[in-house]
């Protein structure tokens, strides 16, 4: 079962995405149950999280029994076919719990050659994002990309923060150097949608501190496949941005506009 093609798992995951997205608004007309912590006590996780990821893992090991599982609730798995998928089941957990509309269910499929598919399904806009190894990205049926945006002064840039406070101090100062050097600054709680949102023109650029590779994998292909350009950067500390991502315009502008921003923290 070593052998998928880009259309094969993009297919999965997508019906993945739907099937858990599904559950989900359909869990959110009822109060939350087994809310608990996991870093940290604003870092919380409930039933949702863990019955979304269930139903996606249920179906691809269903039709790929063999493959590994890297999963943010508990899910993961090895394999043997070379093959992995990234599973967030919901992206934006306080959001959710919250009753904001804006989470998100985040799937990554990857081979021996990196990133092969990837989907990020907004529930409640009904919004699906895929993409697929050479394949562009898409916003349903519609092709997206990222903005031409070549001046970063008047650029519309996304970022989040991390649930450590200590972080969040350092992370707040880093967005006060930003600020004055580009058109605004958007936090809204959802890293595969902040990518998202980039891939499809609504956010110029983004930036994060995000590291583990369900938050971001997806997101990141969506974005290289509409066009932009991703960093990976190897932070020294994890306050600082790990990824950026943004049209080709500015990106060389923002990876050097964050490096200043760090200096001395």
């Amino acid at each position: 079962m070593t052998d998928l093609t880009a259309a094969a798992a993009l297919a999965l995951a997508t019906e993945a995405a739907l099937d858990a997205g599904a559950l989900l608004l359909e869990l959110r007309r009822s109060p939350a149950t087994g809310v608990r912590s996991k870093s940290s006590a604003t870092d919380l996780v409930s039933d949702a999280d863990d019955r979304a990821e269930h139903a996606i893992v249920t179906r691809i090991r269903k039709q790929r029994p063999d493959d590994a599982l890297v999963a943010e609730e508990g899910s993961s798995a090895g394999g043997s076919s070379g093959v992995s998928w990234f599973v967030d089941p919901l992206d934006g957990t306080i959001n959710y719990l919250y009753g904001i509309p804006h989470w998100s269910v985040s799937i990554c499929c990857a081979d021996a050659s990196g990133p092969l598919a990837g989907v990020v399904f907004d529930p409640v806009r009904d919004e699906l994002f895929t993409t697929g190894r050479g394949g562009g990205a898409h916003l349903g049926k519609h092709r997206i990309g990222v903005t031409d945006k070549r001046d970063l002064a008047s650029a519309l840039i996304a970022t989040g923060f991390g649930y450590d406070a200590a972080e969040r101090v350092t992370q707040g100062r880093i967005i006060a150097r930003v600020l004055g050097d580009v058109r605004d600054v958007r936090r809204f709680g959802s890293a595969a949608l902040d990518l998202s949102w980039v891939a499809a023109g609504r956010f110029d650029g983004y930036f994060e501190s995000v590291e583990k590779p369900w938050d971001w994998m997806a997101g990141a292909l969506l974005v290289r496949e509409a066009g932009g350009r991703v960093t990976e950067l190897q932070p020294s500390d994890p306050a600082f941005p790990h990824i950026i991502a943004s049209g080709p315009g500015i990106h060389d502008d923002l990876v050097a506009l964050l490096a200043r921003a760090i200096e001395g923290l």
